[in-house]
């Protein structure tokens, strides 16, 4: 009787755990998917954009595999592989090919962070980029 005990509360707190784990997996997936991320700062510089162009943003579609965006100039399109807190873009971010003067120096500088990532993690209502361990850029969902 005393095994069968141990055996029930062993199952049940390997059974909780893992479905907390499973859990938190799933909600920070859905958080990511599906969402209008802006570029808040690359590194640890803030962007701003001149008046009346839009800030870059990039949307992980919810069928898990396309992305969507803006440099601040041109569209991107893409596709993303997401695993727990590991993101890439795999096939690299393409994008259309219009020049914009004004915008051009940090749609490049985007581009190349994205180049570069391999994770991710939220910070309150931010999608941090991260690449080899330091933060590529910060964005807010909308």
């Amino acid at each position: 009787m005393k095994q069968l005990l141990i055996a029930t509360l062993l199952f049940v707190t390997l059974s909780a755990e893992k479905c907390n784990t499973d859990q938190a997996g799933v909600t920070g997936m859905a958080n990511v998917l599906d969402t209008k991320w802006v570029l808040q700062s690359l590194g640890e510089n803030a962007i701003s954009m001149p008046d009346g162009l839009p800030s870059p943003w990039l949307k992980l579609m919810k069928d898990g595999n396309t992305l969507e965006g803006n440099g601040g100039c041109n569209q991107l399109m893409g596709s993303f592989a997401l695993e727990g807190d590991k993101l890439s873009f795999p096939g690299g971010v393409g994008s259309t090919k219009k020049y914009c003067a004004n915008t051009m120096a940090t749609e490049t500088a985007f581009l190349s962070a994205l180049k570069r990532v391999d994770g991710f993690k939220m910070d309150g209502g931010l999608l941090k980029l991260m690449g080899g361990g330091q933060e590529l850029a910060a964005m807010k969902g909308e």
